[in-house]
């Protein structure tokens, strides 16, 4: 389960109107009150702020983080240090105000070219008016190596996932340069220098849309499939955020196609998937599963039941401040669906909190039981890392692409709570709770680790697939097929 975050690399809005706002009025000191609310909050309100580090470790990286704002007291070295960079925490985010930002992407020059990055290394993606062929690897932009930008870029990720899914041409504009002197070397191993003026937000826009890569973008954040080949068939799931009515419906619809086609092979794409309702993942893999009964285990849990912060607290959709009732009614509805465990200082969810959870779930009659490949990437998240999880552990299929970016045993999501920082209007988001897949028991977690693909691609592969502009992972899956 998860909601919609914002997050820097994906700067991809519709800027219209003009700003009502100018960063230029933030000063220094508001950053820096602005970043110890946010530690506050987070202290208090997180469901377990020290999953993965203690209390003096995480204490030294988030003194560290206010260090870098003192040096760099701008709007964007506040977002690229944040006290959610370094908690561990994927879902915990930190989002900017829309007529701040607004103000921020037109005042930016931003690089002119689409970026992917595979195998640690930043690629060239798209065929440009500017010569440079696609799948040449960026070494240094203006002076600095490409691999210590990227190595301070934030995260969507649970623990110390290493994540490369990120989008590195929004990251190098953060620099803010008027122009851009690019150090890459060809596919053929040429080495070569071009110097390129920044661009604006709506060119930058552009060249974003039109990148090479990703190939398949029709199926966008729905459910989409189609007939590959006489023998496969393709459907991606970009959100578990349906309705189970409206979602049973589109999955018989195409569960239904293939036994009509008589498939013998599906392709199913969840990468980009950043989650939903988990009552939505047995409900699709109810359609893959070998046994009349599988097994569909998770627990919500929390170390936090009462809303502890209660100033600058927002709805997210009215930015309305919440009143002493809201509180209150908030407060109600976790007691009433939480219970403290009888060891630990842990309150584990009661059969009160999901009455959509089934244990011992039935397969649906439209299953499908031919061979399986699941494609996943580092931003298949939450509720699609549970589903990434309960295919690998029911051994369904093989497993292509990138390791998840949230852990394969749990992650934090569920209801969330909104603030609304008072000097940078910036709205910091946090879950209240701590979900556990296939029976993790919650104390005994300290360190985690995404769904692992069972095949991950070559870079030699990745590089022929984008220069045909072909789906690379598609490709690849396809080929393990026909084995």
């Amino acid at each position: 389960m998860t909601k919609k975050v914002l997050i820097l690399p994906m700067l991809l809005i519709s800027i219209v109107g003009f700003s009502q706002y100018s960063i230029s009025e933030i000063s220094k000191d508001a950053y820096l009150k602005d970043f110890d609310i946010a530690v506050d909050i987070i202290k208090q309100q997180h469901p377990n702020p020290y999953r993965f580090h203690s209390k003096e470790i995480l204490g030294k990286k988030l003194d560290s983080l206010r260090k870098e704002i003192e040096k760099n007291p701008t709007y964007i070295g506040f977002y690229m240090n944040t006290p959610t960079k370094v908690l561990g925490d994927g879902h915990s985010s930190m989002g900017m105000e829309s007529n701040y930002m607004e103000d921020y992407v037109s005042k930016t020059s931003f690089f002119p070219l689409a970026t992917y990055v595979q195998n640690g290394n930043t690629y060239i993606n798209s065929n440009n008016k500017y010569g440079v062929e696609a799948g040449s690897r960026i070494l240094e932009v203006n002076n600095k190596k490409i691999s210590d930008l990227f190595s301070k870029a934030s995260r969507q990720a649970d623990g110390s996932i290493k994540v490369e899914d990120l989008d590195m041409s929004s990251i190098i504009s953060y620099t803010n340069a008027k122009t851009y002197q690019i150090k890459y070397e060809t596919p053929s191993g040429e080495q070569k220098t071009i110097e390129l003026k920044g661009i604006n937000y709506p060119e930058f826009n552009y060249e974003s849309r039109h990148a090479v890569l990703p190939i398949d973008v029709t199926s966008g954040s729905g459910v989409y499939g189609y007939q590959l080949n006489p023998d496969t068939y393709y459907l991606a799931v970009k959100s578990f955020s349906f309705n189970e009515s409206y979602f049973y419906e589109r999955l018989k619809k195409y569960f239904q196609d293939m036994k009509n086609l008589k498939t013998k092979n599906l392709i199913l794409d969840i990468r980009d998937n950043s989650g939903g309702s988990i009552s939505n993942v047995p409900l699709l893999y109810s359609f893959l599963s070998k046994e009349k009964l599988f097994n569909n285990s998770y627990k919500y849990g929390t170390k936090v039941v009462d809303i502890n912060y209660k100033d600058y607290l927002v709805d997210p959709q009215t930015d309305r401040y919440f009143s002493d009732s809201d509180i209150r009614n908030e407060n109600n509805f976790m007691h009433q669906r939480f219970d403290k465990s009888d060891k630990g200082d842990y309150y584990f969810g009661n059969t009160r909190l999901d009455d959509t959870y089934i244990k011992s779930y039935p397969r649906d009659g439209l299953f499908f039981d031919g061979k399986v490949i699941l494609m996943i990437n580092n931003r298949t998240f939450s509720a699609a890392t549970y589903f990434a999880s309960l295919f690998k552990s029911e051994k369904r299929g093989n497993v292509v692409g990138k390791e998840t970016g949230s852990c394969s045993n749990f992650t934090t999501a569920a209801w969330f709570l909104t603030y609304k920082l008072p000097n940078t209007k910036s709205t910091l988001s946090i879950p209240r709770t701590e979900i556990f897949f296939n029976s993790s028991e919650g104390d005994n977690i300290t360190k985690c680790t995404g769904v692992i693909p069972d095949h991950t691609l070559k870079t030699d592969y990745f590089l022929s697939s984008m220069k045909e502009q072909k789906d690379p992972e598609l490709e690849y899956s396809k080929t393990l097929l026909s084995k």
